[in-house]
């Protein structure tokens, strides 16, 4: 059973408890005053108090009646989950209207109820100053049900008096009973504070671990966006070191081959010469180009201005004429148009692999084979050039395998005879285009 069912019964308990009190102190006045008319003792009973007593029916109708209401407006008040404190407020006043006009009803003889509105008010109360006020508002209370108090002034009748026209034996018997009802109201109020005390313990306790758990979760997500920041710093590195070694590396290789040819016949044929570098200087431009869009986070132009297969003949074209070699293209894939980033992807490995066999292997041939296998696009490209037994993978290898895998590709290499290069690509090809 958990603490917030217990506080519930120890009320309810508290509310029969109650009951069972108001209507012992009703009953006895009733009866005392039947007892007294008809014994005939009217004059002496008047004489021994300084007011009239109400009428039986009006002591019993309005001190359970408000009774009822009082205990109607506590279950209100906690049933009520508003977060507005101005409606527990006015219900608390509520209460205490009803509570007075009951124990008035019983001439002051019963001042259990006030613990119903002492066990309320302190459940809505939270915090120091409201407690402090919350003190001061049942003293104030206690005095104002308070028969030796005030009870004097108001013209109450004590419950000796009423208790006059019983035996001696049997005031013994209500005195005792009515003092059973008074202290286990006052154990079961004290049972009730206890959990009500338990239970803010256990929430204040609660809020701590959830604050302490809080604090770490924000160190962790400091910790966690310091390394994504990080992580986001070396990704834009390797993204930007990825672009310009394949853009400008690509464009420095064909110049420097046009340089080395111009070198060669500039004594034979300087107007052939001077063709070449217009050549060059294209080239260079269109890399200068290609290196501010990598840095802007565009695609190549040439993938801007043509399809991929039309943008990947131009850049043979400019290789071929600046380096002096010669390149074959083959593409068996109609046609040959998929999503931005892997044309990028397929763009990319054939600039890098062909930048590769002219600045590395310094070869004169070169074919390129574009082809289709499944859900697989195959890229191949080789060379005569001078080829290597243990290849060692530098930034162009090693940039290559970087935008295969983020396509879930995959790269092949050998350099026994010339230089050989294998790139496959799982494409989206459920997507289809036109």
């Amino acid at each position: 059973m958990n603490k917030e069912n217990v506080i519930i019964k120890l009320q309810i308990a508290m509310y029969l408890l109650n009951f069972a009190a108001v209507c012992l102190v009703t009953g006895t006045m009733i009866f005392s005053i039947f007892e007294t008319v008809d014994s005939m003792n009217a004059s002496s009973f008047l004489e021994s108090v300084y007011v009239r007593p109400w009428k039986p029916e009006m002591i019993s109708v309005t001190a359970l009646a408000c009774y009822l209401l009082l205990v109607l407006c506590s279950s209100i008040n906690y049933l009520w989950k508003t977060k507005k404190r101005e409606i527990h407020f006015l219900i608390i006043v509520v209460e205490i209207v009803f509570c007075i006009s009951a124990t008035v009803a019983m001439n002051m003889n019963y001042d259990g109820l006030v613990l119903l509105i002492v066990a309320d008010m302190i459940r809505e109360q939270k915090g120091n100053m409201q407690k402090i006020v919350l003190g001061v508002a049942i003293i104030g209370l206690y005095t104002i049900v308070d028969y030796n108090l005030l009870g004097n002034y108001f013209g109450m009748i004590p419950w000796d008096t009423f208790l006059s026209n019983f035996n001696t034996s049997f005031q013994a018997i209500l005195k005792g009973v009515k003092s059973i009802f008074t202290s286990i109201n006052l154990v079961l109020f004290i049972l009730y504070m206890a959990m009500l005390l338990q239970r803010e313990h256990n929430e204040r306790e609660q809020i701590q671990i959830l604050n302490s758990q809080l604090k770490f979760a924000n160190l962790k997500l400091k910790a966690y966006a310091i390394a994504a920041e990080k992580n986001a710093e070396t990704k834009e590195r390797n993204r930007l070191a990825r672009e310009i070694h394949d853009t400008l590396g690509h464009a420095l290789t064909g110049i420097v081959a046009g340089i080395d040819a111009c070198i060669t016949m500039i004594d034979i044929s300087p107007e052939a010469t001077k063709k070449q570098l217009e050549k060059i200087g294209n080239v260079a431009r269109q890399g200068i180009t290609d290196v501010r869009r990598s840095v802007s986070k565009l695609r190549p132009d040439a993938l801007e201005k043509m399809d991929l297969e039309k943008a990947i003949s131009k850049m043979m074209e400019e290789l071929k004429n600046t380096a002096n070699i010669d390149i074959v293209f083959k593409n068996q894939v109609h046609p040959l148009k998929f999503l931005e980033d892997e044309e990028e992807v397929i763009y990319r490995v054939v600039q890098e692999a062909t930048t590769n066999s002219v600045r590395h292997g310094h070869a004169d041939k070169i074919s390129i084979e574009i082809s289709k296998k499944e859900e697989w696009l195959t890229i191949i490209v080789k060379d005569n050039g001078l080829g290597c037994k243990e290849v060692e993978e530098g930034f162009g290898l090693k940039h290559m395998k970087e935008r295969l895998e983020l396509l879930n590709g995959r790269l092949e290499y050998d350099g026994q005879d010339g230089f050989f290069i294998k790139a496959s690509i799982p494409i989206r090809w459920g997507e289809e285009f036109n």
